[in-house]
């Protein structure tokens, strides 16, 4: 497996992860429990930042790429890169309505749950199309050229909370994952 598609899946599993605490929170939204908004919004504003900026755009100089040598693959290519833009958008959405909770706005759970439910479920299908679907397909099309040219087209972007380095703003977010890796007994990413 190529080095960009290795990153790819390894920001996939931390998607996951990230995913999976947005999901507990939300469940807690639904039920009238004290819910971690604090929580949801670090996790929104990580996911505006790193997958819709970095990840994203990443995986859609691959998907030209694969475009480029297996017409194949248009439908799917394209699907996925529509799929990219609603997950911002739904993102951007849910991270805005978060800020104005943890700023003290009234907002109804409802309106929460609703929200992040679209959300996650949105984001977890898209996920699993690229992991089942896209990774393998680009994997055979792609040859060692194509993977350099991508790795050097997004050389020196680093992952904010899961990268070499934890960036402060993102702290809080990086010693929940570890608390709840180290809970569950799973490897912290």
């Amino acid at each position: 497996m190529s080095r960009v598609l290795t990153k790819l899946a390894r920001d996939h599993a931390n998607l996951a992860i990230l995913v999976d605490l947005l999901e507990s929170e939300i469940r807690s939204v639904g039920a009238g429990e004290i819910a971690d908004f604090d929580l949801m919004r670090d996790i929104m504003v990580y996911m505006t930042r790193y997958p819709d900026r970095v990840h994203h755009p990443m995986e859609d100089l691959m998907f030209a790429r694969w475009l480029a040598c297996d017409e194949s693959a248009r439908e799917l290519v394209e699907s996925l890169g529509r799929e990219h833009r609603g997950i911002e958008r739904k993102g951007e959405a849910l991270a805005g309505i978060l800020a104005r909770v943890v700023d003290g706005a009234m907002v109804s759970r409802e309106e929460i749950e609703h929200r992040a439910r679209d959300y996650v479920d949105f984001l977890r299908h898209h996920l699993r199309i690229e992991d089942e679907r896209a990774f393998p397909g680009a994997e055979r099309a792609l040859g060692d050229e194509d993977w350099s040219a991508i790795a050097e087209a997004c050389a020196g972007q680093q992952d904010p909370v899961f990268g070499p380095v934890v960036h402060e703003e993102f702290r809080e977010l990086f010693l929940t994952v570890t608390r709840a890796a180290r809970s569950s007994g799973a490897p912290a990413a």
